[in-house]
C-alpha cells in the first residue's frame, strides 16, 4: 500500500503538468461547487480559464477552434447548474453560444465523462477531445475516462499549494474505491504469495 501510495503521488505530479496536443475538437470542463449567486469560485474558474488558454494556444498553433462542454449538474444549494454557471463565464469572455454546449445532468466525474461524450458525439463526431480540471484531479479523471473507453487528453489548472495534501489523499482514496474489487484481489494475491514464500524459506 505504501508503494502504491508513493507511485500514485509521483504520477499525480507528472500528469498535473501535462498539456494535450493541439488537435482537439472539443474540451470538456469538469464542474465543482459554485457560489450561491451563481458565479464561480476560483477553483472552478481556474478550470475554465485553463480550457480557454489551451483553446487560444491551439488556434495560434494552427489547430482547430474547439467547442466547450462545461459539465456539471445543479446541487441542492446551488441556484443553477455548474455547467450553466461555467457557460455564463465563457460567454463573458467572448465565446459565442454556438461554441458552448452545457452538460447539466451529471453529479460526479463518471457522469461528467459519459454525458459529455454523448454531447461531443452529437456536435463534433469523429474529433478528438480533452478535459480540463484542477491539476491534482487530472490523473483520476483520466483513469475514469479510460475506464469508459473514452480517449480524452487531460489538462490541469494550477491551484494553491495548501490544497494539495488533502486533495491528494482524497484522490488516492477515490482511486482505491473506484476499483475496490481489483485492489482487494491484487492485494490478496500479494499477501498469499508473500505468505507462501515466508513458509518456504522458513
Amino acid at each position: 500500500m505504501v508503494c502504491l501510495l508513493i507511485g500514485v503521488f509521483l504520477i499525480f505530479f507528472r500528469i498535473s503538468r501535462h498539456s494535450p496536443m493541439y488537435d482537439k475538437g472539443y474540451i470538456v470542463i469538469l464542474g465543482c461547487a459554485i457560489r450561491s449567486d451563481g458565479t464561480l469560485y476560483p477553483l472552478i474558474r481556474g478550470r475554465v480559464d485553463r480550457a480557454l488558454a489551451f483553446a487560444e494556444e491551439q488556434v495560434a498553433a494552427g489547430g482547430p477552434e474547439p467547442v466547450f462542454i462545461p459539465s456539471g449538474g445543479k446541487g441542492d444549494d446551488e441556484p443553477l447548474s455548474e455547467a450553466e454557471a461555467m457557460a455564463n463565464y465563457l460567454y463573458s469572455k467572448g465565446i459565442p453560444e454556438d461554441r458552448v454546449f452545457p452538460e447539466t445532468r451529471s453529479v460526479n466525474t463518471k457522469e461528467n465523462m459519459r454525458f459529455s461524450n454523448e454531447i461531443a458525439q452529437r456536435v463534433c463526431p469523429g474529433t478528438s477531445g480533452a478535459f480540463s480540471t484542477t491539476n491534482y484531479h487530472v490523473f483520476r479523471s483520466g483513469v475514469i475516462a479510460s475506464g469508459q473507453e473514452l480517449d480524452l487528453d487531460g489538462m490541469g489548472a494550477r491551484t494553491k499549494w495548501y490544497f494539495w495534501p488533502n486533495a491528494l489523499i482524497r484522490e488516492f482514496i477515490g482511486l482505491i474505491v473506484d476499483d475496490l474489487k481489483e485492489v482487494i484481489l491484487v492485494s490478496g494475491i500479494i499477501v498469499l504469495a508473500c505468505t507462501a514464500i515466508f513458509i518456504v524459506i522458513r
